[in-house]
């Protein structure tokens, strides 16, 4: 009797857990990413206020392996604003510009939590495209810069129904990036600089950075 009610409750529970996908199913996958800054400094001589707001759209269209693995390309794009204001001296301000572009491959495996929800680690490999402008003449007007980048992402993810998976994804736990970035100078030569960057985001205090998404399973 007491297998037969163990057997039973294991049922029920399975019955009201759904699987992250079906093998073959195609996903369609949409994010977001909104970032704020401001940096007020009264103790120098000359007051200044540096504000970064920010926003970037993201794609994705993943293939499903198995049950817990997903597989696919992404894009995305993004616009920023970066202000440097002196309230003592507004001759000073300045104001860059910028906009961003790429794409790429992405990997990722889930791991069930119970009650739909589920724990995964991403891969991603891309390159990418970035444009600034500067509205000082006295400045580089202008810049340019490409790059290819490596992560691994932890993140948690909730199966609202059959359809939809709702999304959040972390800080990297490891990147590695290569970039060249080029500027305009104001006797129109270019000035070239090239890095290599690897890091770790496994600090709580880099838990601010989270990208909310939602991924669409079409069957």
């Amino acid at each position: 009797m007491q297998k037969i009610i163990t057997l039973t409750i294991v049922l029920l529970l399975a019955s009201s857990t759904y699987a992250q996908f079906q093998k073959g199913n195609t996903v369609l996958g949409f994010g977001l990413n909104i970032q704020s800054y401001k940096n007020e400094m009264n103790s120098y001589t000359i007051p200044q206020t540096t504000k970064n707001t920010g926003f970037s759209l993201s794609g994705e269209l993943g293939f499903a392996k198995k049950e817990n693995r997903l597989s696919g390309f992404f894009i995305n794009g993004g616009y920023g604003v970066l202000k440097n204001e002196f309230p003592t001296m507004p001759i000073a301000n300045s104001k860059i510009n910028s906009y961003n572009v790429g794409g790429g491959y992405f990997t990722r495996t889930y791991k069930s939590l119970g009650k739909n929800f589920f724990v995964f680690g991403e891969g991603k490999a891309g390159l990418y495209y970035s444009q600034q402008n500067n509205n000082k003449i006295t400045s580089n007007p202008y810049a340019q810069q490409f790059g290819v980048n490596l992560g691994l992402y932890p993140g948690l993810a909730y199966k609202w129904n059959n359809r939809f998976l709702l999304e959040l994804r972390f800080t990297d736990l490891i990147s590695a990036g290569y970039s060249q970035r080029e500027e305009t100078a104001t006797n129109n030569k270019k000035n070239i600089q090239k890095s290599f960057s690897l890091s770790s985001g496994l600090g709580l205090g880099n838990l601010g950075n989270i990208d909310i998404g939602a991924r669409w399973i079409i069957k």
